[in-house]
């Protein structure tokens, strides 16, 4: 039973679905958090990650983008030029990406430790 958990959340993570249906989007825009899911209704506003997602995707990106360039510089010694084209892309994206899954996971978290402390039948 905590396996399946642990997969349901990990799965709703990744596609930013809803922590309590799993079926709706919770996101309106590319960070923006949607006020209600469209599905259950579930209010998504209350949820605050903070800055959580924040520092998590910089030191995630950070430890995965120096060992990455290490190793490129090390073993294929190209042009500063070259790095700066190859990695500033790769950086936003993996950064925009992670902060997604990591304020999906964090919301997800909330909804299910009942931090809020609305997590009744009655609400949803």
């Amino acid at each position: 039973m905590v396996a399946n958990k642990k997969i349901y959340s990990l799965r709703a993570s990744l596609c930013c679905k809803c922590p309590s249906c799993g079926k709706g989007v919770i996101y309106s825009g590319l960070l923006d958090v949607r006020d209600k899911c469209k599905c259950c209704g579930l209010n998504l506003k209350d949820h605050d990650s903070g800055d959580g997602p924040a520092f998590f995707a910089m030191f995630i990106v950070g430890i995965i983008i120096t060992f990455a360039a290490g190793f490129v510089e090390i073993f294929f010694e190209v042009s500063m030029v070259f790095h700066m084209f190859l990695w500033t892309p790769l950086i936003i994206i993996l950064s925009i990406w992670l902060l997604r899954v990591i304020k999906s996971y964090l919301i997800y978290t909330e909804y299910h430790h009942n931090i809020l402390g609305t997590n009744k039948k009655n609400d949803l």
